[in-house]
């Protein structure tokens, strides 16, 4: 996952040591003094600053897809007229965008810059994170070495006994300095049930010791003599799969629910029928059809889920933190977004300076008969 999200910042060539997630991080910590909640508030301040755009992308996707809504039928009968001649079929329906003022092209730009603002917020502030957990595992160590190395032995005292008490300032150290939060033991590492103290490979990929090192087995040694002792201590799993699960659910509930608010207002649109239904000319016509992303919305359902449970699973639970944030108000602001564009469905569906009755292209209402 970590080379996908790599790819995809070199690929839209997005700096990954800005810094500035890092100072905002810290700035924020200075006055709440917890990182778990900093995070919180951070995520939720984000999406207080996007929602204007997050608005404005909304209401121009749904003015677009009323729109679309509005002149399928005729687009139904372009292609039944036209399909053997692909040119003809593509100019008729420029025509027919054109005649109705319909255009997608306002609403993919306001699409594409939320989307591009979207992405680059989330990759840079995802490695923001990723070097403040990268600078607070050396950090620990850096502070538990320095213990460890600090205390002196008495004359008196067995070597067993001078590591133990080494040992136990160590541990006294870490209780001191640890970034723990609710349930989560160490917020750098992932929300599993995996040791809150990371092993010397786990400390090596993040402080760039390498094994073709000529000191690397020296390091190793002083590492582990350092942070084994501690584990045994400390004991337990860092963490319940909790913010892993809720990053699935969430994400998927935040999906569902946008989806549960398209299907129900496409039903509320769609007439009821017990017969065949016929134009003023007597022709057949189908009163609904079926979305042509409704295949995609299901997938995305599924998938995005799937992505969120692979982050949250490889990352720390600080990542996981704001994921799960993110989410839920992303959840809440889809629910009630929903409900707003709604009711303004049928006002966005009306051209641009027009009214239903003054529109002359406008199709007649189907009349509804029995078979």
């Amino acid at each position: 996952m970590v080379s996908l999200i790599n790819l995809l910042s070199s690929t839209l060539q997005i700096p990954q040591g800005l810094g500035v997630w890092e100072d905002i991080i810290r700035w924020f910590y200075g006055f709440i003094g917890d990182y778990g909640f900093t995070i919180i508030i951070i995520a939720v301040l984000l999406k207080v600053i996007m929602l204007p755009l997050d608005y404005f992308q909304r209401k121009s996707t749904a003015k677009m897809q009323a729109n679309q809504a509005r002149i399928q039928p005729q687009l139904q009968k372009l292609q039944e007229k036209y399909k053997d001649d692909k040119n003809t079929l593509n100019q008729k329906t420029m025509e027919l965008y054109k005649r109705e003022n319909v255009s997608i092209f306002g609403s993919c730009g306001i699409m594409l810059l939320y989307m591009v603002i979207t992405v680059f917020v989330f990759l840079t502030l995802f490695f923001g994170m990723q070097n403040i957990a990268k600078n607070a595992t050396i950090q620990q160590y850096d502070q538990l070495k320095a213990t460890y190395d600090s205390v002196q032995k008495a004359d008196s005292q067995t070597q067993e006994e001078f590591e133990a008490m080494r040992n136990e300032a160590v541990f006294d150290k870490y209780n001191e300095i640890k970034t723990s939060w609710l349930w989560i033991e160490n917020i750098w590492r992932p929300d599993r049930t995996v040791s809150p103290i990371s092993t010397f490979e786990e400390y090596a990929s993040v402080a760039g010791i390498k094994s073709s090192d000529a000191d690397y087995e020296t390091k190793k040694a002083e590492y582990e003599a350092v942070m084994d002792p501690l584990r045994e201590k400390v004991g337990g799993s860092n963490g319940y799969y909790i913010l892993i699960i809720l990053a699935a659910g969430v994400t998927f509930l935040s999906v569902w629910l946008s989806n549960h608010m398209i299907k129900k207002k496409e039903k509320k649109k769609e007439p009821v029928d017990e017969g065949r239904i016929v134009s003023a000319k007597g022709e057949r016509e189908n009163p609904s059809s079926k979305p042509a992303n409704a295949t995609a919305q299901k997938v995305m359902m599924f998938v995005l889920p799937i992505i969120m449970l692979f982050i949250t699973w490889g990352y720390s639970a600080a990542f996981a933190i704001y994921i799960v944030t993110m989410s839920a108000v992303g959840a809440l602001i889809n629910y009630i977004f929903s409900l707003i564009f709604s009711k303004k469905f049928d006002n966005f569906s009306q051209p641009d300076n027009k009214t239903k009755n003054s529109n002359k292209n406008q199709i007649k209402k189907p009349d509804y008969v029995r078979q």
